[in-house]
């Protein structure tokens, strides 16, 4: 009898404790799930209908949002009556995917052209602007006194001034904590996030993401092939793309092709991602080194095999080398899994 009470209570136990784990969660933009701050805003909007990727698996969510592109996203929601029957805007025609969404806006009184003929569908929106959109889409200027808390308010245009004030005072501007930046371009997944905050509110709480296999065969032949696809590019200092690449230019690169939104410097990317010794190196993981200077200077991709791929100023280009010169010459700050 004490056996069987004995082997009860281990499973109820065993069960608690494993309820309580939490399941890792699967998203539709492999980018968008490695923003903590982004990915479930990003992800109940798709799933409202709201916003699209830029592919079934990108959401491109730092990439600047277009004027046609945020057209796109508020027409479908804006219910208002129309102020202007009017179209005077030449650069967006019938055939254009973003002339409905823009006749609508313009026609509401909700977005303006950036001349008396001109939309410029294809130029980013900036912070400020969006705000004003938004907060004129949504009924949610301020008109009175409020007080900001920016360090940079002073920068704030004046015919913004109320935009921001109403979207503060209601708490969707928080992301941005103390510094608007208003004249930078709106990424998409700020304005992502923003619009789930007028929408839904605050967002569900982040869950890691559910990622494939690392012994998946068809995650070592991709990243096998962006690594080969860009050896032999030319060092350059600050390069970000195939026609030169610094250390952390090529791995944000490389992990970009295969769904991994990394940082832009090699001391942030230090900062994502799970530890792990080197003992425990995998295809794939991140090595990062100390080539002298007392501090992360240096990151590189881990092939296996002894192997490491990087952006090396030493060779000039992006190449594959054996790590056992770098482990001996450098100091290894650590290595880090981020997929």
């Amino acid at each position: 009898m004490k056996r069987i009470l004995a082997t009860c209570l281990s499973t109820i136990l065993a069960c608690s404790l494993w309820g309580n784990i939490a399941v890792a969660k699967e998203y539709k933009f492999q980018d968008a799930a490695q923003l903590p701050w982004a990915a479930t805003s990003i992800e109940r909007l798709y799933k409202e209908g709201i916003i699209k990727g830029m592919s079934d698996t990108q959401f491109a969510p730092n990439a600047p949002l277009t004027r046609g592109q945020f057209a796109a996203m508020l027409a479908q929601l804006s219910k208002k009556p129309n102020l202007h029957n009017e179209f005077p805007f030449e650069d967006v025609p019938k055939n254009q995917w973003f002339y409905e969404p823009v006749k609508k806006m313009y026609s509401q009184g909700l977005v303006k052209g950036t001349s008396a003929n001109q939309y410029s569908p294809d130029r980013n929106v900036t912070r400020e602007e969006a705000i004003v959109i938004l907060a004129q889409t949504f009924d949610s200027t301020f008109e009175g006194q409020y007080k900001l808390s920016f360090r940079d308010q002073s920068s704030i245009s004046s015919w913004a001034q109320n935009s921001v004030k109403g979207l503060v005072a209601r708490g969707h501007l928080d992301l941005f904590k103390d510094r608007l930046e208003p004249k930078k371009a709106i990424t998409r997944a700020e304005v992502a996030v923003i619009l789930h905050q007028i929408l839904y509110g605050a967002p569900e709480p982040y869950v890691k993401p559910k990622l494939t296999s690392r012994s998946s065969e068809l995650l070592d032949q991709r990243l096998n092939r962006t690594v080969q696809s860009v050896l032999g590019v030319p060092y350059k200092f600050g390069g970000t793309t195939p026609k030169g690449f610094d250390c952390s230019g090529f791995t944000s690169y490389v992990y970009g092709q295969l769904g991994v939104d990394l940082p832009r410097d090699s001391r942030s990317q230090f900062g994502v991602g799970t530890s792990v010794s080197m003992s425990e190196m995998e295809k794939g993981d991140l090595i990062f080194f100390d080539t002298g200077s007392g501090v992360i200077s240096h990151v590189s991709i881990y092939l296996g095999n002894d192997k490491i791929a990087h952006a090396t100023s030493t060779g000039k280009n992006t190449r594959i080398d054996d790590i056992d010169w770098y482990v001996k010459n450098y100091r290894v700050v650590g290595v880090k899994r981020v997929m």
